[in-house]
């Protein structure tokens, strides 16, 4: 169970929980999704252009990498923080982290 953040009655948040459960920190599980819900997938949902649903992504992808912090009390490895990623892609049925073709 994702513990103390305020996350949303939707079903897909059970899922998720259960998918992240390789993540042994519930509240690290709960931050991951409350600031996805609130940040990031209204960015990747609204993005127009593959260069702009990668940059979201990568913005979620350093988030879960970055330090240790006051307000953010965990960092993922880059293999796991692109579990994170692709987990929630296929739960939301989300566009792919993929670096788009620079042609």
């Amino acid at each position: 169970m994702a513990s103390k953040w305020d996350l949303s009655e939707e079903h897909w948040i059970d899922i998720a929980i259960e998918s992240l459960e390789f993540i042994q920190d519930p509240d690290a599980v709960g931050l991951i999704l409350y600031r996805f819900q609130g940040q990031y997938l209204g960015a990747i949902t609204k993005a127009r252009t593959p260069d702009h649903t990668w940059k979201a992504w990568n913005a979620f992808h350093a988030y879960l990498t970055s330090r240790e912090s006051r307000r953010k009390n965990f960092t993922l490895s880059d293999s796991d923080a692109d579990k994170v990623i692709l987990l929630l892609t296929n739960i939301l049925e989300l566009p792919p982290y993929t670096l788009p073709d620079l042609d």
